[in-house]
């Protein structure tokens, strides 16, 4: 066993000694109490915690099939999944990447961000605290919560989340799976953090995290995200510069009707669209517009719009397709119903064509609201 050694200000010197955590409930309990002890080994200042415990669902509306250790949220609105196993657990090794992979695969599918919401309320209800208050002790002066939790809904859309396995000391087959998988991994993230435990013998205890999994050759992979957020003007600016003055007009006629339509307007992680959102009545986001900056066009995602019930028939988003193909007679190639018809935004400025694709958006958006 390795020892540290605490030196006092009255020069007496006191050793500690590595040890085992007494349970696995017991180092689960110190993380939900200091979420600083994994904040700290992520370089950032705090995190909040969602829930303990987290349920996880295995469908649409599903009831939750698994139980997430912890979940985290940073302030960036980035979920982080934590699993927690000591190493005396010899599934550490295997059973546990299994079980993240889970956790992570299905939460970003199907947890939607009312769940998390309410979540955090419980956590919240449970230690006696408004949950306002915690939130807002949480996030940066002046940050807006409704906004966090928009940016936390699309990271989850995004797939950009935080994969944590934690452990007393991470076994090296583990440490190899996850430098692996955080190699191939984009955006998202998967690392392993070792808490080792140090006691002395009259009950001092030191807590040493440790991050592992962050290899150069991942870091080179996920340096594209580490870019600064592009704001909604840089962005139009570069389409402008691309595709010319009638395309930019086209493109703020669009954004300007969507906003006051009351669609949520992101950019996507790859910088090149813009997309339009609306909840669904189930709390989960349907994603079928998009402006797309490398083509200039406006689309409309017939494949993703077949996640929603009322289009679910290849007839329904067929009635779509041939509505929008002749809005722009010949200039629509596409002619299946999973696929993405695209109109240039310089042909938005005709009123025509504008007026009609608002009419089917409009539609769209009313049928989902009925859903």
């Amino acid at each position: 066993m390795s020892q540290i050694f605490v030196l006092s200000s009255e020069n007496r010197l006191t050793r500690l000694d590595q040890a085992d955590y007494d349970s696995e409930d017991l180092l689960q309990r110190l993380l939900a109490d200091h979420p600083d002890l994994i904040a700290a080994a992520f370089g950032i200042d705090s995190l909040l915690l969602v829930r303990r415990e987290a349920g996880v669902p295995d469908g649409q509306g599903g009831v939750d099939r698994w139980s997430l250790d912890h979940l985290f949220l940073d302030t960036a609105g980035v979920p982080i999944l934590v699993e927690v196993k000591r190493a005396s657990d010899t599934r550490a090794r295997r059973e546990v990447v299994a079980q993240m992979l889970d956790y992570a695969a299905n939460g970003v599918a199907y947890w939607p961000i009312s769940k998390i919401v309410e979540a955090f309320k419980a956590t919240c209800a449970e230690a006696g605290e408004p949950y306002e208050e915690r939130l807002a002790a949480f996030l940066p002066e002046g940050a807006d919560e409704e906004g966090f939790w928009r940016q936390v809904e699309s990271n989850l859309t995004a797939g950009r989340i935080r994969m944590v396995f934690l452990a007393d000391r991470i076994p090296k087959e583990l440490r190899r799976i996850v430098e692996f998988l955080n190699e191939q991994m984009r955006p998202a993230e998967v690392l392993a953090i070792e808490i080792e435990q140090y006691l002395s013998r009259d009950g001092l205890r030191t807590l040493v995290p440790r991050v592992l999994g962050a290899t150069e050759r991942a870091q080179a992979v996920k340096a594209v995200n580490d870019r600064p957020e592009e704001t909604e003007e840089e962005w139009l600016a570069a389409l402008q510069e691309r595709h010319g003055p009638e395309a930019r007009t086209g493109a703020d006629q669009v954004l300007a009707w969507f906003r006051t339509a009351g669609f949520l307007i992101d950019i996507t992680p790859s910088r090149d669209a813009i997309t339009f959102s609306q909840q669904r009545p189930s709390g989960k986001r349907s994603w079928p517009f998009f402006i797309r900056r490398s083509s200039g066009k406006f689309e409309t995602s017939l494949q993703y719009l077949q996640s929603d019930p009322a289009f679910a028939a290849p007839e329904r988003r067929q009635e779509i397709l041939d509505e929008i193909r002749a809005l722009v007679p010949g200039k629509i190639t596409t002619t299946k119903p999973t696929g993405w018809p695209a109109i240039p935004l310089a042909d938005l400025g005709r009123l025509e064509v504008w007026d009609g694709m608002r009419a089917v958006v409009l539609r769209i958006k009313e049928t989902i609201e009925r859903e």
